[in-house]
């Protein structure tokens, strides 16, 4: 009986720190096209995951291009990626919206999961809107 209230306290606090992560996922803004973001995150993940760096570099915001070389993304693309094998393909995209606290900025925000032959990899890119990359960071 002890054990069946635990596993009931167990799944309960689960299942209410997944209602509260899903209140914590904003809505994007109308002043981004959903569709669009998708569309640009997945290019984005896709070439970093098929070896077109320098394609991938090249999507990137001036202002980000300025903080990376190419060379720090092709190393933090490869350390993550080599590991888990073969490219298979993206198998999910999650889209929601921030907003800059300070200054009010609006951004948007897709989650791209790779799948590969080993394993997954989680891109978080970002986008102003403007639709230029202003975010990007690989797990």
């Amino acid at each position: 009986m002890r054990m069946k209230k635990r596993i009931m306290c167990v799944i309960m606090t689960a299942i209410l720190l997944m209602l509260l992560a899903a209140g914590c996922a904003s809505k994007l803004s109308a002043k981004f096209e959903e569709g669009e973001v998708q569309e640009k995150a997945e290019k984005i993940a896709e070439l970093s995951c098929t070896g077109k760096i320098s394609e991938a570099y090249g999507m990137l915001s001036d202002m980000m291009k300025a903080q990376v070389t190419e060379d720090q993304i092709r190393a933090g693309i490869e350390g993550t990626i080599e590991p888990l094998g073969e490219f298979e393909k993206i198998s999910g995209t999650n889209i929601s919206g921030q907003k800059d606290k300070d200054t009010g900025t609006e951004y948007a925000l897709a989650i791209v999961i790779a799948r590969f032959s080993d394993g997954k990899a989680q891109f978080t890119i970002s986008f102003d809107t403007n639709m230029n990359c202003v975010g990007f960071y690989i797990k």
